[in-house]
């Protein structure tokens, strides 16, 4: 069976609490400040060929501000802005509507945004001996929160969001649409031999980049974002200056801007396909929260420069939508398969220049727009899905955690050298997770590809599903429960979450109200059929209404039906061989001296006097282990009288309810219901040192 323990200890030879004054000796090979019980925990992992010790990057290699706000240009400026606008003017046939579910689109960003902010500076929580609760960001996006919304039954958030990750979580459609782009920008037939060698191409460089160099990645990151903002810019100013205000009084005539075209019919999946496109462009707005753990300061960082800097993508979205609709009249905008952007331009800066040359430039923004997402989401996606192997649920966990740093010479290692007498952080990745991504993508783009014909390939059967069931299964469905969960937090006394959270209470709650009922809109009303469209958008008539929903729900189920094997699985090793399957996760903080711990839990943004824990390190043990046969489904496990002195525990959902009971949780033992059952996560962190001395506070369990 799963169990993740508690059984830390103190050393009798470094004092315990907050007495020591004296630092260690600093001749370790690990960050400075590090007490001997923890140096020597770090030493014993990493000789353990069993456990992983997984390093945060340092302060001067951690993601700045402009390095986070590139994540997210990366991430929202793909090939959304040119492909569903010409979508969502066809499908609604009014400039009115579409410009109003564009304003949906913004809706989602800016509420998610926020309660993403509020979810990655709150969660996790930890317990500090003097009852006070503190958190410490960590990476992986919906995964933690999730995990936190849903504690019971054990492992299922972990397992349907993970499954779900793993296969949506790639970047086949914009590897398909860097393709397609070059060969567009290069006067080239598409064909699918070709875009099928360019995708994985692009798909196998972006890989082999990050597995081999963080730092030119988040370079190439840095670059790629500056980039796609400036030609955005570009394209305002081009709408700008050759604005037609013939053609923008007529779509923007308040008496038949809000009114369908003549000779065209409703219907409600119209209207939420179309949504589900205007959601698609926003849907990167929380690409921080994925790589939260190395940011720097996050306290301080985060939540300022995504907040600011989704606010100014929405604003250029919108604005470009606006003049779109400014240029091109309606007889053109509302056509089926229309190239918004190709007639963006041509009617702009193109108007006396040659059409090859007008589509080679459109090409071009399209593949700049396309490989940055590209780069960017491979950068974050390998970091959710080595979360996802850190809880211990998938096959080969160990090695899909892991971290590996690269040399020419010896290639990738699990296990690095390192200098002794002296810290040296070296640039490691997770490789093994980038390869299962690499594998993944380039599957679905195989897949998407198969029988393809010469033609557009935003006209793709293949890579409109994917599109479409990567909209509908990794934003649509998770979007929708992190605003249920959020409402639940706000809305349910016994939670207390307003005391917990750094965003005041109405704004929290109106913010989860729109992200919820903007998200689950389209989740409920893409299922509703209509006889006059029998074909999803883009797919020459060949993928029918309900395949994406379906592929979306398909891979739900077999999420679930992932997690009923591993749990039956689990049961028979137990049973059989009298073992269970233990997964120890100890997180190592740092607070300094106590002047240190002063600045640096201002700079990551706590009050004064209450400094911000920073974790350095986490070690990560996978084993079996005998189960010792007095761990009994469903024992509970009272409360003890008092926190213990030094000890750190993670904070769950409800502050009150201690005890014995399921829904309890025993503080220091378990939580949700009894330290006796094997397959209960138990949770039990312990702080060697305090503030006011030389040190940190380090915890095993999860």
């Amino acid at each position: 069976m799963y169990q993740q323990t508690a059984t830390a200890e103190p050393d009798p030879g470094t004092g315990f609490g907050f007495n020591q004054t004296q630092p260690p000796p600093e001749t370790s090979d690990w960050a400075p400040g590090l007490d001997l019980q923890d140096q020597q925990a770090l030493y014993e992992a990493r000789e353990d060929h069993d456990a992983i010790v997984e390093e945060i990057p340092s302060e001067k290699d951690s993601l700045g501000r402009f390095s986070v706000l590139c994540l997210i240009f990366n991430r929202m400026i793909g090939s959304g802005i040119f492909n569903a606008s010409s979508q969502i003017f066809y499908n609604t046939q009014s400039v009115g509507v579409t410009l109003l579910l564009w304003l949906c689109g913004v809706a989602v960003a800016l509420s998610g945004v926020i309660l993403y902010i509020e979810l990655g500076l709150t969660v996790p929580r930890w317990q500090r001996p003097d009852g006070t609760k503190i958190s410490t960001p960590r990476s992986g996006g919906e995964l933690p929160y999730l995990n936190y919304f849903l504690k019971l039954p054990r492992f299922l958030a972990t397992c349907l969001f993970g499954v779900s990750f793993l296969v949506f979580g790639n970047t086949a459609t914009n590897s398909i649409a860097f393709a397609a782009a070059v060969l567009q920008a290069s006067g080239t037939t598409q064909t699918a031999g070709r875009m099928v060698a360019i995708a994985l191409t692009v798909n196998t460089f972006s890989c082999l980049l990050h597995s081999m160099s963080r730092k030119w990645g988040i370079r190439l990151n840095n670059l790629l974002g500056s980039l796609k903002v400036t030609m955005l810019v570009i394209m305002v100013i081009f709408g700008l200056r050759w604005l037609n205000l013939d053609v923008a009084r007529d779509n923007f005539d308040s008496s038949t801007s809000m009114k369908r075209a003549d000779n065209t019919q409703w219907g409600v999946y119209k209207y939420a396909e179309a949504m589900i496109y205007a959601i698609f462009p926003f849907g990167g707005f929380h690409q921080a929260n994925y790589v939260l753990a190395e940011i720097k300061a996050p306290h301080k960082n985060f939540a300022r420069t995504s907040g600011y800097g989704v606010l100014f993508i929405c604003c250029l979205f919108m604005t470009i939508t606006i003049l779109y609709a400014a240029t091109i009249p309606k007889a053109d905008l509302f056509t089926a398969d229309l190239d918004i952007a190709f007639n963006f331009f041509k009617r702009t800066v193109g108007s006396g220049v040659a059409e090859s040359t007008v589509k080679a430039a459109c090409g071009s923004l399209r593949a700049l727009s396309a490989i940055g997402n590209v780069i960017v989401f491979t950068f974050t996606a390998a970091r959710v899905k080595q979360e996802v192997a850190k809880e211990g649920v998938l096959p080969g966990s160990i090695y899909l955690a892991s971290s590996y740093e690269f040399t020419f010479r010896h290639g990738f290692r699990r296990i690095p050298d390192h200098q002794a007498g002296g810290f040296l952080y070296t640039e490691k990745s997770p490789a093994a997770a980038l390869a299962l991504h690499w594998t993944v993508t380039s599957i679905l783009i195989l897949a998407a590809m198969l029988s393809t014909d010469s033609v557009v390939f935003s006209h793709l059967p293949g890579y409109s599903l994917l599109l479409m069931a990567y909209a509908y299964g990794l934003d649509v469905i998770w979007f929708s429960c992190i605003g249920v969960g959020m409402l639940y937090l706000r809305l349910w006394p016994g939670s207390n979450w307003r005391y917990k959270s750094p965003i005041p209470h109405v704004v929290g709650v109106i913010a989860a109200v729109i992200f919820t009922a903007t998200n689950i809109v389209p989740l409920v009303t893409i299922w509703i059929y209509d006889p006059a469209q029998r074909y999803i958008a883009h797919s020459s008539d060949r993928v029918d209404w309900f395949a994406p929903q379906m592929t979306a729900m398909a891979v739900l189920v077999a999420a679930a039906l992932y997690w009923v094997g591993f749990r039956i699985w689990l049961w028979q090793k137990r049973v059989r061989q009298g073992v269970v399957w233990e997964v120890v996760r100890t997180p190592i903080f740092w607070a300094g001296t106590q002047g240190q711990a002063q600045a640096q839990g201002q700079q990551q943004g706590g009050a004064q006097g209450q400094p911000q824990l920073v974790q350095i390190y986490e070690i990560i043990r996978f084993k079996w282990r005998v189960w010792t046969g007095d761990e009994e489904e469903g024992q509970g496990s009272e409360k003890p009288e008092g926190p213990q002195q030094g000890g750190f525990w993670e904070d769950g959902p409800v502050d009150n309810n201690y005890g014995n009971g399921n829904g309890g949780y025993a503080t220091g033992n378990n939580y949700g219901g009894g330290s006796g059952n094997p397959l209960h996560q138990v949770q039990h962190h312990h702080q060697n040192q305090g503030y006011q001395g030389h040190g940190h506070g380090h915890g095993q369990g999860y």
